[in-house]
């Protein structure tokens, strides 16, 4: 806040946006999860800082992993990042993932594994599979933040500017209004 001018517009427009960019991201992750969980826990916040605004987007712990993905021992991953170019995760597996996440995941989502006699298998056997595959080849990273975050840049710089605009011509007005003679 400069010269004690209140920037409403600028504020209003970043948590628009910031509502935006969250909706989008829910529904890039709508059919990539099992619980639910990351997608609940995906928000903004507009805070006041000496300098402006900041626009933070904030989600669980394992969220930059889900974004990024995970490279494998026998293959890389990339993501998207926020200004649409394609770069390498910087995660790596080095260890099998453990088979107690993947065993609750096959449980949770109603898999059942079989042999190439097509038998069934024991969940545990099958979690082993999938941790030791996902060791290999990794996990893909759905850029859920970031993918919509490139695709609006634009749109959002132009938007922030015309916010930013009637900020300054509701402030030159006020000012306009207190310098006024009696």
């Amino acid at each position: 806040m400069a010269f004690g001018l209140k920037y409403d517009s600028i504020e209003n427009y970043l948590n628009s946006y910031g509502k935006y960019i969250v909706r989008q991201a829910k529904n890039l992750l709508k059919f990539n999860t099992a619980t639910g969980r990351l997608q609940g826990s995906l928000k903004h916040k507009v805070e006041e800082t000496k300098d402006g605004y900041e626009l933070k987007f904030l989600a669980s712990k394992y969220s930059s992993f889900v974004n990024k993905g995970v490279s494998g021992t026998k293959g890389r991953r990339t993501y998207i990042d926020e200004r649409g170019r394609r770069k390498v995760s910087p995660y790596r597996f080095k260890k099998q993932p453990p088979t107690l996440f993947i065993e609750n995941w096959i449980k949770t989502k109603g898999i059942k594994g079989r042999d190439r006699k097509g038998r069934f298998i024991k969940r545990k056997s099958l979690a082993f599979l999938i941790a030791r595959s996902i060791k290999h080849k990794g996990l893909k990273g759905l850029s859920f933040y970031t993918q919509p975050l490139s695709y609006s840049y634009n749109v959002f710089k132009k938007e922030m500017e015309k916010a930013f605009k009637n900020d300054v011509l509701k402030g030159i007005k006020v000012m306009n209004k207190k310098m006024k003679f009696k």
